[in-house]
């Protein structure tokens, strides 16, 4: 999104403003830098500003010191250290400062133009599961034309991890985790399985579960059974000669 004002007709003038937050999810407790980019082309820089919504937290002004100027709100601490006319530093990122971000340059350009344009992105914020998932199992030995059923619980985490079933790297079962416990605004994630095993399901008699957790683009976890099978072929017994 670009805003113009006063004028848009010097095409010399500012241009290319670009907001990148790195990253854009961040783990509870974790940090991100905000880093804007643009392109002067003959302007002068005259001020960056920071907003979380319509709030503005911080600010690069070069007509009145101190350039920087910070306005602190509730879910983060500045890196100040490392803030500046094009980035910012969040540290100690909390789950109420999920949402919109954006910085809103301002130039001045030649003769009376003044030039401002804005660029808004998202910010996520996700807790992890404490411990991996966790399978459970009924029936075992199975064999061809039984009843495989298995449960997988993922620990609390918000947003709530979703599940997958693979046998023997074969996709049974996914589906949107079902919330049905809660912890401190944190949600676990139950999948359950009832499958008609066949031939096809076996691997030279073995049957390998696993149970994928994920939260797209910074968590996996995969729990692993090897399930007692009656057609797995039992391993015959060392002999010693004496």
């Amino acid at each position: 999104m670009e805003i113009a004002t006063l004028s848009q007709i010097d095409t010399l003038g500012l241009k290319n403003v670009t907001l990148y937050i790195e990253p854009s999810i961040v783990q509870q407790g974790g940090s991100s830098t905000l880093r804007c980019t643009f392109d002067l082309e003959k302007d002068k820089l005259y001020s960056v500003k920071w907003y979380r919504g319509s709030y503005e937290f911080y600010r690069y002004d070069m007509t009145e010191p101190p350039e920087t100027k910070s306005f602190p709100i509730q879910g983060f601490t500045f890196d100040l250290a490392n803030s500046n006319s094009t980035q910012v530093v969040l540290k100690d990122i909390e789950f109420n400062l999920a949402g919109n971000f954006s910085c809103e340059v301002t130039t001045d350009g030649p003769g009376p133009n003044i030039h401002t344009r804005i660029d808004s992105k998202s910010m996520s914020v996700v807790q992890l599961p404490d411990h991996m998932p966790q399978i459970s199992v009924e029936g075992e030995p199975l064999d061809i034309g039984d009843i495989l059923r298995a449960n997988c619980t993922s620990f609390p985490s918000r947003p709530p991890a979703d599940l997958k079933f693979i046998l023997n790297n074969i996709t049974v079962n996914q589906t949107e985790p079902g919330i049905s416990r809660r912890a401190n605004l944190r949600d676990w994630s139950d999948l359950q399985l009832e499958l008609k095993l066949s031939f096809m399901h076996f691997n030279e008699g073995r049957l390998v579960l696993q149970c994928v957790a994920q939260i797209p683009t910074i968590y996996q976890e995969v729990a692993e059974l090897d399930l007692k099978s009656v057609r797995h072929p039992i391993p015959a017994r060392a002999q010693f000669c004496w």
